[in-house]
């Protein structure tokens, strides 16, 4: 399948500068390697109902999206998935799945993503696994900065160590809506910094083993609910 991702990074670089373009993927193979820029206004990446996928081990992205109204709609299954997403612009719909279905490429190991977002009104979903058995050692950052932004971040892994389940959201502006959700027999690592104010933040931590959450808040009239159990 290398061959088809190189293909398909040679459309999405003729097709970067232009607005209101579509890329869908459906890759499957190991070792893929996908870079995507898009600039302009109203350009897709895959949507809820058209969905872009790569299934495999060793799947590593890079994504760029500058602009309005962008959408970026993901799923990845296998092994040692890195993915990064930059994107610039208001009003745009992120979306990134890691292992959420069962089945022979189901499960994803070593999950990294990272996302970084400036603008504002945008909405930032992140979803690994639903079903613990099927994915471990679970890495997630986020970095935003802008307003009216919602960030969800719905986590159901195990992990060899505490160090190996952990999301990290950084998150700079006012009227944000922050949840972040992690589920499954293991450690859970949560870590807010959140720089605003009439914010939104919810933590949610169930399992077996130890939880751990750090919230630093800077702004005035903004709600924090944490809820902890085993």
């Amino acid at each position: 399948m290398k061959a088809l991702s190189t293909f398909l990074l040679t459309l999405f670089i003729m097709s970067s500068a232009l607005a209101d373009n579509k890329i869908y993927i459906d890759q499957t193979g190991a070792s893929a390697n996908i870079n995507v820029n898009q600039d302009g206004t109203g350009n897709r990446l895959g949507t809820s109902s058209d969905v872009s996928t790569s299934s495999g081990a060793s799947t590593t992205m890079d994504i760029d999206q500058v602009g309005s109204s962008n959408i970026l709609d993901y799923d990845i299954y296998g092994a040692s998935a890195n993915i990064t997403s930059n994107t610039q612009g208001n009003s745009g719909d992120i979306g990134i799945n890691v292992g959420t279905t069962g089945g022979t490429n189901g499960g994803s190991d070593d999950v990294n993503v990272k996302i970084n977002n400036t603008g504002n009104s945008n909405t930032v979903d992140v979803n690994v696994g639903t079903v613990a058995s099927d994915v471990d050692d679970v890495d997630i950052d986020i970095d935003i900065t802008g307003g009216s932004n919602t960030v969800t971040v719905n986590e159901n892994s195990t992990a060899s160590s505490v160090a190996d389940k952990t999301t990290d959201i950084d998150i700079t502006g006012s009227s944000n809506t922050v949840s972040a959700t992690k589920t499954g027999a293991s450690q859970h690592d949560t870590k807010i910094k959140h720089t605003g104010s009439s914010s939104t933040i919810s933590v949610t931590q169930s399992g077996a083993e130890a939880s751990t959450v750090d919230l630093e808040t800077d702004g005035s009239s903004s709600t924090v609910t944490i809820t902890v159990s085993d």
